[in-house]
């Protein structure tokens, strides 16, 4: 038996993308902005969170997942932004004139 493991992936790092894909899309549509604000901060916290555990055990997870999470918060927060945005725009009745 070998004392290394094999990298495995990060955990969360698929519900990270999609949470932060789906937020930004759920944003333009009507009233799920606030949908979208909370699959966007979750997708941030997850993202925060794997990278926490990545940078604890670099080895130990693939590239390519701990990847998958940076990019799923990155796209967490365009979609927090875009929400954000057409909230304000929603509020102001700038959308309905």
């Amino acid at each position: 038996m070998s004392s290394e493991k094999a990298p495995k992936d990060l955990p969360l790092n698929r519900v990270t993308f999609i949470f932060g894909a789906l937020s930004i899309p759920l944003a333009f549509a009507g009233h799920l902005v606030s949908l979208a604000v909370v699959l966007a901060t979750l997708s941030m916290a997850f993202g925060l969170w794997g990278g926490q555990q990545a940078s604890r055990h670099l080895l130990r997870y693939t590239p390519a997942s701990v990847q998958r999470a940076r990019r799923g918060s990155r796209l967490g927060i365009a979609g927090l932004v875009c929400a954000v945005i057409m909230w304000v725009l929603w509020r102001t009745n700038v959308l309905l004139g």
